[in-house]
């Protein structure tokens, strides 16, 4: 079940970069019943089915988390500095008073 939750985590946080946070809500639904159907027809008990749902629906949510947090801080460390920003609105404002 980890090399699964490990993938799940993965594509959540994939999701994160395409897709808004609604997406979650079917794909977590998917991953658990899928994961619970799995394990019930391995012939594992309930309890042991359930809580590998509950593993394999958290792990796309962390993802997503997680993708959000990476997504934020690569655009942060793109953006511009506070001086290059004034620096290209005073160049701006040279061109346009010519």
């Amino acid at each position: 079940m980890i090399p699964a939750a490990i993938f799940l985590f993965l594509v959540g946080a994939v999701l994160a970069w395409a897709f808004r946070v609604w997406i979650m809500v079917p794909f977590c639904l998917l991953s658990m019943i899928v994961a619970a159907a799995i394990k019930l027809s391995s012939g594992t008990s309930i309890m042991a089915a359930f809580g590998c749902s509950l593993l394999a629906g958290l792990a796309p949510q962390l993802g997503y988390a997680f993708g959000l947090v990476a997504q934020s801080n690569l655009l942060a460390r793109s953006a511009p500095s506070e001086a290059a920003r004034k620096a290209c609105i005073a160049l701006l404002y040279k061109k346009a008073r010519r």
